[in-house]
């Protein structure tokens, strides 16, 4: 059963018809994440309900799951954020830092060693300015705000980010304005994608995942 899934003809139709909606780039993500959750879905049993909606995630507000419940208030999720935000220790903050750092910096482009010619290496690409995960961090954080701007909901949102802010860790590890960052995409949810949301959330994702919230 598991081989239908990632092979034979039904996979060449998906195929097919996910390459008709989305660019060729697109298509083979959109395929694989869609053969992930039919697994998913096959051994739905052998899984806890956050693992499997993890899973199921890209997928959620298009077709709903198995189980599927609607998330709580933003209200709420906020507030089950911020409890956990003090609980954070040993390996689990120290993961949280690092991702945070990795998202705060952007990448560096690599360092040649000795230039011989001023020709590039065939093969070798100097990646683009703005390019990379903590590009489009900072970018879905700018959204965020905007979006918060132009719904009149300024306010409410930097409340909510001072309150994660000041539930967080203060002892230099930088998890506070992390803490903010994630709490504003938290608030901002029913009016940004889904995914901007997981990504302003991502330095928590492993601590305590998004699903938990729910």
């Amino acid at each position: 059963m598991a081989q239908a899934f990632t092979g034979g003809f039904r996979v060449a139709q998906t195929k097919l018809a996910i390459s008709r909606l989305l660019p060729e780039s697109e298509a083979a993500s959109a395929l694989e994440s869609a053969q992930v959750v039919a697994l998913a879905i096959l051994v739905r049993e052998q899984m806890s309900q956050g693992e499997f909606a993890g899973h199921y995630r890209p997928f959620a507000q298009v077709l709903p799951g198995p189980g599927y419940e609607p998330p709580p208030a933003i209200d709420r999720q906020i507030a089950l954020f911020m409890e956990f935000l003090p609980t954070l220790d040993g390996d689990s903050k120290l993961e949280v830092m690092a991702v945070a750092k990795a998202l705060s910096e952007p990448p560096k482009p690599p360092t040649p060693a000795i230039a011989t010619s001023a020709v590039p290496s065939p093969g070798v690409t100097t990646p683009q300015a703005g390019s990379g995960v903590p590009a489009m961090y900072a970018a879905a954080w700018k959204l965020a705000i905007d979006t918060a701007h132009s719904s009149g909901r300024t306010i409410s949102f930097r409340a909510a980010q001072d309150l994660a802010e000041q539930a967080a860790p203060h002892d230099g590890s930088g998890i506070v304005g992390t803490a903010g960052v994630a709490a504003g995409g938290i608030f901002m949810r029913d009016l940004l994608p889904i995914e901007q949301v997981l990504l302003l959330y991502e330095p928590f994702a492993a601590a305590f995942p998004y699903e938990s919230l729910l």
